[in-house]
């Protein structure tokens, strides 16, 4: 079965604040995971620097994609935060949703795009990576992580569209 990627629209909300809730409940390391209520998605779709697209199988959404561009002089770059189902990761998802997305913001005129990804989670360096993104930078140690004991970075990384 294949993945249908589309712009988000507000039918889609109660899906995608499903997805972010169990997010939060999984314990991911995802801003997408701080998003209190249904509302805040709303005013997302109705923010014109917010780009959100939805991937779905079986019109269920699977994938979420945010991009928020930067205004006046710098609004030739957008700031990324994608998220998977959980039952869905290790599909390459993330890669097909991620490189669709920034063909989008290329058509609507972004140049730069930018991640921040923290150090310890592979998957998603591994996806940025073989997007084509490229190291920029470091945050580091951002935070501690007490499960793990160790400090994390905060990587980030950019590519040219």
């Amino acid at each position: 079965m294949s993945i249908v990627f589309e712009r988000m629209t507000s039918l889609d909300i109660p899906q995608v604040y499903e997805l972010f809730k169990r997010l939060l409940q999984e314990g991911a390391e995802v801003s997408f995971a701080e998003i209190k209520d249904e509302k805040e998605l709303h005013k997302w779709l109705k923010n014109p620097y917010y780009y959100m697209y939805v991937g779905k199988l079986q019109d269920k959404v699977v994938a979420v994609f945010r991009c928020i561009r930067g205004e006046a002089e710098k609004n030739h770059s957008g700031f990324l935060t994608i998220a998977v189902e959980p039952t869905q990761r290790g599909n390459h998802i993330a890669k097909e949703f991620t490189m669709y997305c920034l063909g989008e913001l290329k058509g609507a005129g972004i140049k730069l795009a930018r991640a921040y990804i923290y150090s310890d989670n592979k998957a998603s360096i591994n996806t940025i990576l073989a997007c084509g993104f490229t190291v920029s930078g470091c945050v580091f140690q951002h935070h501690y992580n007490k499960s793990k004991g160790k400090y994390v970075d905060d990587i980030i990384f950019h590519k040219l569209l």
